[in-house]
């Protein structure tokens, strides 16, 4: 059994991110080819858009466990792992988890197929850590040399260590006994240095210690440097849902979410002194919205 799993728990913007996942998901894989299961607290949101489905699910979960799976970090970035523990648990098979800001491009039939061979996939190998981007940089800096607990085993951060994006990861649930080593990392990692990367961090870590990643990119588009779109597609689907499914669509494509991915990323990484430029000129980075807003 192939599942593909979202966690949609908390603000709207989230579940609006998932829900336009999910349909650029439905445009490209056939059917059946996976069971969907959202982990969310309000399964009626979906149910909305997508109707009743019987290839969708919503694990129930309460909210003490919710917070158990927050870590003794506190932190909400490790809720993907105890999302990961109960779909291994309870939907054994071909595990793919998505982040929600993601556009499916590909047909995944490929990558479910190579995790039930016992490939491991994750999103995106960003490089090595000490040539990264700043926040990377920052991070080996601080980090390298020093040694972690992972289960039994010990990882030394050093020169060669890759950081893997999580907005994708892929496995075999018989292999969700790694999971567990994944936080007490993640914990020793941001009592280290308490920043939002060290849960992708940690699992690269721990899913690549003993098995080469592969990735997902080509297959999916992970767009997490554009929370700033969250307003404008959260107005399009308040606006524009009850519209039906081929009108909701192409306000939503209307977005060009992909191109602003794109031209965010570009501004992202000019040198320093070039975005002060533009600054200072009013030539900064902006969201493009349709509607002008």
């Amino acid at each position: 059994m192939n599942y593909l799993i979202y966690l949609a728990h908390g603000p709207a913007a989230i579940k609006y991110e998932a829900l336009y996942s999910l349909l650029t998901y439905f445009d490209v894989a056939p059917a059946p080819l996976a069971t969907v299961l959202v982990y969310t607290d309000t399964p009626d949101v979906f149910q909305q858009v997508l109707g009743d489905r019987a290839d969708i699910l919503y694990p129930a979960v309460t909210a003490d466990q919710w917070q158990a799976w927050r870590g003794a970090a506190d932190m909400v970035y490790l809720l993907k792992i105890g999302v990961l523990e109960h779909a291994a648990a309870h939907y054994p098979g071909n595990l793919l988890f998505t982040d929600t800001d993601t556009i499916w491009q590909r047909d995944p039939t490929p990558i479910f197929a190579q995790i039930a061979q016992g490939t491991r996939f994750m999103h995106l190998n960003e490089g090595v850590m000490r040539t990264g981007n700043l926040l990377s940089r920052k991070v080996y800096r601080r980090l390298q040399g020093r040694e972690f607990v992972v289960g039994t085993s010990r990882v030394r951060i050093g020169p060669d260590t890759p950081l893997y994006n999580s907005g994708i990861i892929g496995f075999q649930s018989q292999d969700a006994a790694l999971l567990r080593d994944i936080t007490p990392l993640a914990d020793q990692l941001y009592a280290a240095y308490n920043k939002h990367m060290m849960e992708q961090l940690a699992t690269g870590l721990r899913l690549g210690l003993d098995s080469p990643l592969r990735e997902a990119a080509p297959y999916v588009l992970h767009y997490w440097n554009l929370k700033a779109i969250r307003p404008a597609l959260m107005r399009v689907f308040e606006q524009s849902a009850n519209q039906g499914l081929p009108a909701l669509r192409r306000h939503l494509d209307a977005l060009d979410i992909a191109g602003q991915h794109t031209a965010e990323l570009t501004y992202r990484n000019r040198p320093g002194w070039q975005r002060t430029l533009l600054k200072l000129v009013g030539r900064q980075w902006r969201i493009a919205d349709p509607d002008g807003k």
